[in-house]
């Protein structure tokens, strides 16, 4: 069976990249409805490096998987 993860357990965490760079609080999941999966994460106000803003002016950080340990999630983009 596969692993599962309930959002109330990734909110709030710290988001990590691949080399451990912080990149904020996650706020919030955007999920593409089409496929089922995971699209972009969502951050915080404290993001100081994002490589999108979304059309409400959200700092999104596109995702292909991740890894949860402790307070992180660790994003593979």
């Amino acid at each position: 069976m596969a692993e599962r993860v309930f959002l109330s357990e990734i909110i709030g965490k710290i988001a990590l990249d691949q080399d451990s760079v912080m990149l904020g609080p996650i706020e919030d999941i955007v999920i593409d409805t089409s496929t089922g999966f995971m699209k972009y994460l969502v951050l915080g106000s404290a993001v100081k490096a994002s490589e999108l803003v979304d059309d409400l002016g959200r700092a999104v950080v596109p995702v292909k998987g991740m890894r949860i340990e402790n307070d992180y999630v660790m994003i593979i983009r």
